[in-house]
């Protein structure tokens, strides 16, 4: 005999019961969040903000001996806040439509607790895994500062190796949740430094899902512009810079050659880490219809001259000593952060760009041999 819906629910609630399912067994619609602001006595007032497209006053709810409730219900998570009336101090979060308690106190030095939302869990699992990394960077920062330009060099691998690390945990959770709000407010700070080619690589590892989101919108937007600057498959723009005796170099005086143009600097200290691994690929292919110009965006001529002899760098090596923000060259190549490297064929088309030394040896290897 068949069962009847009454009795397909009454066995459902008790699967529930039992905790057979890792899953919600009945949706939620919508949020609840019981909060306390710790040694707050006298009555107040407690405001729920989203930062949907701009910050936005959800609602209001009546504190008494600190304590406040707030229901209601999004479409979709938000990034919100709340704040109580004259404490500076607010709290950030993720809303959803679920249960949360929440803690807070008015001194800056007590960290407040948050405590429901698979968003926040997101976060908080995120920050627990990397806050050792967060460690080391931060000590690594403050020691650059003491150091000379030759141990920054030293210190900027070291650097670069926990970033690689931060970057696979990076990927990991974007694969992972890759329709997570949490996440992407996360990566957001890298945003703006990302070159095309990264941008790109985040972009398609995140959800369209979140496209409701105003840093979604702004990660597309970087992408379309980061786009419309790529110069793979374009002609790469002449130009003439002087060398260091004075002496006037044209990058077309190149064609004909497989070219690098490397923009650097002396104290970029990825640039002078990238300049070592370059040398023995330079040693390699020189001879076989290669070449290289560096282009470097230092504003002090001393400064520039120390780098490339210190480094022992061989190849053409120029620069107009204007800095990053005002050469007309960087600005010609959108180049925007150091280092920037491209890769020129012989009739002075870009076929690459943003590529790492292993990268530029394979284009190498496999065009030249």
């Amino acid at each position: 005999m068949g069962t009847t819906i009454l009795q397909r629910i009454q066995m459902r609630v008790l699967i529930c019961m039992l905790g057979f399912s890792s899953f919600s067994c009945f949706a939620q619609d919508g949020f609840e969040i019981k909060g306390q602001m710790a040694g707050l006595n006298q009555p107040s007032m407690a405001y729920l903000y989203s930062f949907d497209k701009g910050r936005n006053l959800l609602d209001s709810a009546v504190v008494t001996n600190g304590k406040f409730t707030f229901k209601g219900k999004v479409k979709h998570p938000l990034s919100a806040s709340i704040q109580i009336k004259k404490i500076r101090k607010s709290l950030s979060f993720f809303l959803e439509n679920e249960n949360y308690k929440i803690l807070m106190y008015p001194d800056w030095k007590d960290k407040d607790s948050i405590s429901g939302g698979k968003e926040m869990r997101i976060q908080q699992a995120y920050e627990a895994e990397t806050a050792g990394l967060s460690a080391q960077m931060r000590e690594l920062g403050k020691q650059y500062e003491k150091l000379s330009k030759e141990e920054r060099i030293k210190e900027g691998e070291a650097l670069n190796e926990l970033n690689a690390k931060r970057s696979a945990i990076d990927e990991k959770y974007i694969r992972k949740y890759p329709a997570s709000l949490a996440v992407l407010h996360i990566m957001r700070p890298q945003f703006d430094v990302m070159n095309f080619k990264e941008l790109k690589e985040m972009k398609a590892l995140f959800s369209p899902e979140l496209a409701y989101s105003d840093v979604y919108a702004r990660l597309t937007e970087l992408y379309q512009k980061k786009q419309a600057e790529f110069l793979v498959g374009q002609q790469a723009p002449d130009f003439t810079l002087s060398d260091a005796t004075g002496k006037s170099f044209s990058l077309s005086s190149l064609k004909g050659k497989y070219v690098v143009v490397d923009f650097w600097a002396s104290w970029c200290t990825p640039c002078r880490a990238a300049n070592q691994k370059i040398k023995p690929i330079y040693a390699k292919y020189k001879g076989k219809g290669f070449d290289m110009v560096s282009i470097s965006m230092d504003d002090k001529k001393d400064l520039w001259d120390a780098a490339v002899k210190k480094d022992g760098l061989p190849w053409h090596q120029v620069s107009g000593l204007t800095g990053i923000k005002d050469c007309p060259v960087a600005k010609k190549y959108s180049v925007t952060s150091l280092p920037t490297v491209f890769l020129l064929d012989k009739t002075g088309k870009v076929i690459a760009q943003n590529i790492s030394e292993r990268e530029l040896e394979e284009l190498l290897e496999a065009n030249l041999n």
